[in-house]
């Protein structure tokens, strides 16, 4: 799949209203434009209550009546869809528009949902749009007919879902989220197969095991649609509102969330919106860093795409839902006199240096595995510790499944284990298995009922102690932690490093022809939940220490934390290798090139000092 760059749109001059004031003329104007700024990918909104305006005409005591539509005002027969053959035509005509200026389509089909506001047929005013029966046919019937109709679009490259649907209406159960999805899905493939489909949902959750109250989860996105999305901001709904959206956690957060939900969907994922909200969170020169290194990064991570949300600023529209919030008006490429901001120079640069490299880019390539237990906050889990392992120099995959399959790797990552259950028997007999058969572990520690511990660990414990504080050294370096510890007594493990009482807090441990680590703390939960938490102590040491021989084995190596390698090998005599820097500050990189390559060509950027958010791709080969 090619890398999608690129934006969301609205019309500038009507926002969510445009298909009612539909202009062809502006609209390529602004394609133009659009193109010459970077945007090659568009994700695209037919506002549904514009595209099948159905509504009811009651008769007596309202026990009666019947459908028409909003427009014509005629009779909608029983087998009839209600959709605006009009609005199909100017939306042919918009597909003409950007096959003509070269962008391509992402089509959001069910558009109930966006910035605040539900835009719906008035015939389902006051009912669950995902899971009320009438609200469901009238849905079904639009998707058929729009995808029916405008199927043969060139532009077209793939269809979504919609916008964010699980804000449409409330799913309290799995089954209801899943028929929804499903119907809707089965909805547009019937009438092309040809394109893949994408998801368009954000803040999805994954299983818990055994209960159907999960509501939206990436495991059925996953199985019935083609590609994921998520739509990371600078917000609390990712927790990523914590510090400068252009220093690290902010900056490769919105990455690591997309990898979980790669991970655990077990499809292709992009960062299918992302933006500022506003300027009260940072300066317009801050967000054309904050897009700059989240394309980059993005590439060379292995996502399928990043389109920012949006072309446009909407400050001059004076209707909802842009008269409810000052936050959703400044959100664009161009201010509402179409200049170009910061984000639209950065969105002009990537574009040139993406088109400059190989397509498509190269796979990265894998250094171990973060898997996932049951009774803990998964996502963060996940991208505290993706981070962690960026900070260390290694690259993570995600894994979690309650059904025992675990991928193949020499490293694996088992983060904050806590609570009663850590995880299903099968999981944990197969991840012990990869460890007999000669990989290795690191467990991080989180008051979890572990079992096993001198067979596995090596040690024995002699009781828990909570809300403890203590301090380790590592490396010469000092790391502050809190919360829970074991009172570990060995019984054949090595013990790596102490805490200031004498407690052993990181221990080595042979396991069959493999190794187990276990780190006595929660690593990855002291570092994310503190504000600037990955520029102060450097709980990365952990990961490094316990995955030093694959660090050290990479074809490039660097020291600082703010950096982050990815390997995207393209032959078995060339690989590409990206340093990117997450923070807000000029780094002149110390870069170390193992013995067996030599740097050939850089392909981007300058490998002397790399500007905030900013990187450098280079080609080694082997010598």
């Amino acid at each position: 799949m090619k890398f999608m760059l690129g934006a969301n749109y609205w019309g500038a001059d009507w926002g969510t209203e445009m298909w009612l004031h539909y202009d062809g003329k502006r609209i390529r104007e602004e394609m133009k434009q659009l193109y010459e700024y970077g945007v090659r990918y568009l994700r695209v909104f037919p506002n549904w209550r514009d595209f099948q305006p159905v509504e009811k005409a009651y008769s007596w005591r309202a026990e009666g009546g019947e459908y028409i539509h909003a427009v014509t005002k005629q009779p909608i027969p029983a087998n009839g869809d209600g959709v605006d053959m009009d609005r199909i035509a100017d939306f042919r005509d918009f597909c003409r528009a950007a096959e003509e200026n070269g962008v391509k389509l992402v089509v959001s089909i069910m558009t109930g949902w966006m910035s605040g506001r539900l835009f719906m047929p008035p015939c389902l005013y006051n009912k669950n749009l995902i899971t009320d029966y009438e609200a469901l046919s009238w849905s079904k019937r639009y998707v058929h007919r729009f995808v029916r109709e405008l199927k043969n679009e060139k532009a077209i490259v793939m269809w979504c879902l919609g916008n964010e649907c699980n804000c449409m209406g409330e799913a309290v159960t799995n089954f209801e989220a899943y028929n929804w999805t499903s119907a809707i899905a089965d909805a547009i493939r019937s009438e092309d197969n040809t394109r893949p489909i994408a998801s368009g949902m954000h803040s999805l959750k994954s299983t818990s095991g055994g209960n159907n109250k999960d509501g939206w989860l990436i495991e059925h996105q996953g199985e019935i649609c083609d590609v994921l999305t998520t739509h990371p901001y600078p917000s609390p709904t990712v927790e990523n509102d914590k510090e400068p959206y252009n220093r690290l956690r902010a900056t490769f957060l919105p990455i690591t969330q997309t990898l979980y939900y790669q991970g655990v969907g077990g499809k292709p994922a992009y960062i299918q919106e992302s933006g500022t909200f506003a300027q009260a969170i940072g300066s317009l020169e801050m967000s054309g860093q904050f897009i700059n290194i989240q394309i980059l990064s993005s590439l060379v991570n292995g996502l399928c795409g990043y389109q920012w949300w949006c072309a446009w600023d909407q400050m001059h529209l004076d209707f909802s839902p842009y008269t409810w919030s000052l936050m959703e008006r400044q959100l664009g490429l161009f201010d509402k006199d179409r200049k170009p901001k910061p984000v639209a120079l950065s969105m002009q640069k990537m574009a040139k240096a993406i088109e400059s490299m190989p397509d498509p880019f190269p796979k990265r390539k894998v250094d171990g595995v973060c898997v996932l237990s049951l009774e803990q906050e998964r996502q963060r889990m996940a991208m505290s510790s993706l981070i962690l392992g960026k900070q260390a120099g290694l690259d993570l995959d995600v894994n979690y499944n309650l059904s025992g399959k675990i991928d193949d790797a020499k490293l694996y990552i088992l983060p904050s284990v806590t609570k009663w259950a850590v995880m299903y028997k099968a999981t944990w007999d197969a991840l012990l298995e990869k460890v007999r058969n000669g990989a290795t572990l690191l467990v991080t520690y989180n008051g979890g009922h572990l079992v096993d511990l001198i067979d596995i660990f090596g040690f024995e414990s002699h009781g828990l102690m909570t809300n403890t504080s203590h301090t380790v050294e590592i490396d010469g370096e000092v790391i502050h932690y809190t919360d829970k510890e074991i009172i570990i007594e060995p019984k054949g493990c090595e013990v790596l490093c102490r805490n200031e009482e004498g407690n052993p807090v990181l221990t080595k441990n042979a396991y069959g022809k493999g190794t187990v680590y276990f780190a006595n703390f929660d690593v990855e939960g002291n570092v994310f939940m503190q504000t600037d938490g990955f520029n102060k102590d450097p709980y990365y040491l952990v990961y490094r220490t316990v995955a030093k021989d694959i660090i050290e084995a990479k074809p490039i190596v660097v020291e600082d934390r703010n950096l982050g390698i990815t390997i995207n090998p393209e032959n078995e005599g060339s690989v590409l290798a990206s340093v990117l820097n997450y923070s807000d500050h000029e780094i002149k990189p110390v870069i170390k090139v193992n013995d067996g390559y030599e740097i050939s060509e850089v392909l981007y950027g300058n490998i002397d000092a790399i500007p905030a958010c900013d990187g450098v791709v280079v080609r080694l080969i082997k010598k």
